[in-house]
């Protein structure tokens, strides 16, 4: 019998978390046949069935869910090889942890989480991301960890950290900065930049219902993908734009920040992990996050 290959896990892994070959190989960027190929051949290797097959979508099989959380763990420690090599000659080699995060928290908590207790066993690498994608990444076993704006009913790999408010953010010389406090209804005469929906489909609703709820209609300056996009049209006068509280924690040139009237502890940062938690991370970030959190005045 040939060996079980990382490309085989990697596709199974896909159709799992996608339920569907066809949507598997276009987010690994392959034709489907490929695909199919390496999940059918995973599965005469084991002798078992991994997917019921039928209609558009598939549905694992009892040895799927089994086979998932491990094809995950394997991955994670392939792609760690190169790395306990390359420190091999070091007086002891350190773990290596894959971690993800939306922009707005390298400027925020990352660097305090990256300093804490939780990630000092580990030689970290960082990247950058949407929360779609993110979770993605996870799933997908390609992330260990992921800082994002989500809220999911996947209780025993995804938490709630913090939830924090929107502030309003308005060029420096920009009337409203007279006050300290803004309402909804002093923001409607203003257009928003605000995140495109697609990258960040929570913080779009979240500032879109702001003002429904005010009875007022948005006008759109800018849709664009990160906070340092949002903060630089600002400070341009193209618009205004509610972003979290702790992105008014450090200033940005340009740009004053401002409290919002009635404004609810709804945004949410989120920790996500690898399928069974191999790591025994979703706690103790968690609470890293929500410390952080509370020494700076964002939450209740």
């Amino acid at each position: 019998m040939s060996e079980i290959s990382l490309k085989q896990l990697r596709c199974f892994v896909a159709v799992y978390t996608e339920r569907s070959f066809t949507r598997a190989a276009k987010r690994l960027g392959l034709a489907q046949s490929p695909v199919s190929q390496a999940v059918a051949a995973l599965e005469a290797q084991l002798g078992v069935a991994l997917f019921e097959r039928g209609g558009r979508d598939v549905v694992p099989t009892p040895a799927a869910e089994a086979l998932y959380p491990e094809a995950v763990e394997i991955r994670r420690r392939a792609e760690g090889l190169q790395h306990l090599a390359s420190t091999a000659t070091e007086e002891r080699a350190k773990r290596v942890l894959r971690l993800g995060s939306i922009s707005s928290m390298f400027s925020s908590a990352l660097p305090t989480l990256l300093r804490a207790e939780p990630l000092s066993p580990y030689a970290v690498t960082v990247s950058d991301g949407g929360t779609t994608d993110l979770s993605r990444a996870v799933d997908d076993g390609d992330l260990d960890v992921a800082l994002l704006r989500d809220l999911s009913p996947d209780s025993d790999r995804h938490a709630v950290a913090f939830r924090e408010r929107l502030c309003v953010a308005v060029a420096a010389d920009h009337e409203l900065t007279a006050q300290q406090v803004v309402s909804a209804e002093q923001l409607r005469d203003f257009p928003l930049v605000l995140f495109d929906r697609g990258r960040a489909p929570l913080a779009f609703d979240l500032t879109a219902s702001a003002f429904l709820r005010s009875g007022h209609p948005l006008r759109i300056a800018a849709r664009v993908t990160n906070e340092q996009a949002i903060l630089g049209l600002v400070s341009a006068r193209l618009g205004i734009a509610l972003v979290p509280q702790s992105l008014a924690l450090h200033p940005w040139p340009g740009v004053a920040f401002r409290d919002l009237r009635d404004a609810e502890y709804s945004y949410p940062l989120a920790v996500r992990v690898a399928a069974g938690d191999p790591l025994g991370l979703l706690g103790p970030i968690t609470s890293a996050l929500h410390g952080w959190a509370s020494q700076n005045s964002l939450i209740r």
